[in-house]
């Protein structure tokens, strides 16, 4: 069968096909928005990509009050999600903070703070100290250690969600073109050239492709200040008999040496090839001299002295760890704040990016606000804290 033709006008461009493009795509559906076409320069969700995987956290376990109410208000609309998918979108089995507790803020908050905000906003959890973190979970923690325990918290399934995205924008006749990369935005931002040379004109253009978003914004002069972290996860399999008993987990530590002491878990959803029940795990730091700015020059391979700082966090903090299975390094667009960058750019053009590893459990609000504004709308809630023109953006 003949491919259609490449389209030469759309009422939305949107470039980038992870989680960004693709809820914003499906926002646009939603609201009755036909003429839609997306591009991606290789596949949705792709391996190299920061929206890859089966699984990312939700909470409302924050120590920023305002990511606090998005986080519910985002929560809200991922009920809204699920009814539209007809199945379960997340799973809810709660959220474990635990390890130090100092008045410092990292890039997932303190324990200090997220409790003083939870009391703030009644939301409900439980303190719990390192003797009963040990009685309840498979975890080995100091006896310095203190918990809080956030039960409607959970973990996305950010596999099942990129598939019901695609479905729905293919259901209502959004084009799809994956291996389409982008070579520039007009400089009205009314369109994109590929890199093929072909134009496609655009009521609206919206960027939102990731570390890659300031190869287009940067020669318009509009790309705010970004750095790439790689990001180190694994899959480890556990001991069966201690499967449904891994909590969601972070585990906060200060830095020391070259160990940033931040780490992070999942509890068992999904088991490998031959059955065996595995646990996802990951390092949220980047050593310094690994931060970038061009995404082309991020290492794609795991340095072998964080593979080795994980193997020993999981091995010796944790009961039951048996054997790691896979590596993936992921790419973290960071703004200096940690906070994401979600903004109307100029009248043609909006942007999504800095999404800091953290915006996946946000996608419902990501989506339809990239959506209201590609519709000539505000979005429904104050995101000035994601504003382009805040200090932490400026070069």
């Amino acid at each position: 069968m003949s491919q259609p033709p490449m389209p030469v006008k759309a009422e939305v461009v949107i470039v980038g096909g992870g989680m960004a493009g693709l809820s914003c795509a499906a926002a646009l559906a939603r609201r009755g928005v036909r003429d839609v076409v997306l591009l991606e320069a290789k596949t949705l969700a792709h391996a190299r990509a920061s929206s890859f995987g089966e699984t990312r956290m939700f909470r409302e376990m924050y120590s920023d009050p305002v990511l606090c109410r998005l986080a519910q208000e985002a929560n809200r609309l991922w009920l809204e999600e699920e009814q539209h998918a007809g199945e379960r979108l997340r799973e809810t089995h709660g959220l474990l903070f635990y390890g130090e507790s100092w008045d410092e803020e990292t890039i997932e908050g303190s324990i200090p703070g997220a409790r003083r905000v939870m009391d703030e906003q009644n939301i409900p959890y439980e303190a719990l100290s390192a003797k009963e973190i040990a009685e309840r979970f498979p975890l080995k923690p100091r006896p310095d250690f203190t918990g809080l325990f956030e039960p409607t918290a959970g973990a996305v399934r950010s596999d099942k969600v990129i598939a019901h995205w695609r479905r729905t924008v293919e259901q209502a006749g959004h084009r799809l073109l994956e291996g389409t990369p982008v070579k520039e935005i007009d400089a009205d931002g009314g369109g994109v050239t590929l890199a093929d040379g072909h134009h496609i004109a655009a009521d609206q253009v919206v960027v939102a492709c990731g570390i890659w978003s300031d190869l287009l914004l940067a020669p318009l002069g509009l790309s705010p200040k970004l750095e790439i972290w790689p990001m180190l996860w694994a899959h480890y399999t556990v001991d069966p008999s201690l499967a449904d008993r891994y909590p969601q987990w972070f585990c906060f530590q200060r830095e020391r040496g070259d160990d940033g002491g931040l780490y992070y878990g999942f509890p068992v959803l999904s088991r490998t090839a031959d059955g065996r029940p595995r646990i996802k795990a990951g390092i949220d730091w980047a050593p310094k001299e690994l931060r970038v700015a061009e995404p082309n020059a991020m290492c794609s391979e795991p340095p072998a002295r964080l593979v080795e700082l994980l193997d020993s966090f999981l091995f010796n903090e944790l009961d039951g760890v048996q054997e790691r299975v896979e590596t993936v390094m992921s790419p973290y667009s960071m703004a200096s704040d940690v906070n994401f960058v979600l903004d109307r750019l100029s009248p043609k053009l909006s942007l999504f990016a800095g999404g800091s590893g953290q915006a996946f459990k946000f996608a419902p609000l990501v989506g339809d606000s990239l959506a209201r504004l590609a519709c000539g709308e505000s979005p429904a809630v104050d995101l000035s804290c994601w504003s382009h023109q805040r200090e932490a953006l400026r070069a």
